[in-house]
């Protein structure tokens, strides 16, 4: 209908990476104990939090967005 423009290329890639890195490798209930995991990311989680900075504060946000989804997906 229309010729394929920037918008429509990168709507493209960006989909294809997104379903890359959401597909599983393998079947969620084959994980055993994700315990030390959460913890490690925990223990960032509050190095970024009290370094402080605006890029800090992102960082703790999206390793807090990193352990809710692991804990939503272990329960």
């Amino acid at each position: 209908m229309y010729p394929e423009n920037y918008s429509d290329k990168y709507n493209k890639v960006f989909k294809e990476f997104v379903d890359e890195i959401m597909t599983p490798l393998r079947p969620i209930d084959r994980f055993d104990n994700h315990e030390i995991l959460l913890d490690e990311l925990t223990l960032m989680y509050d190095a970024h939090m009290t370094i402080g900075g605006e890029q800090n504060r992102f960082n703790a946000s999206v390793i807090r967005a990193a352990i809710n989804c692991i804990k939503k997906l272990s329960a």
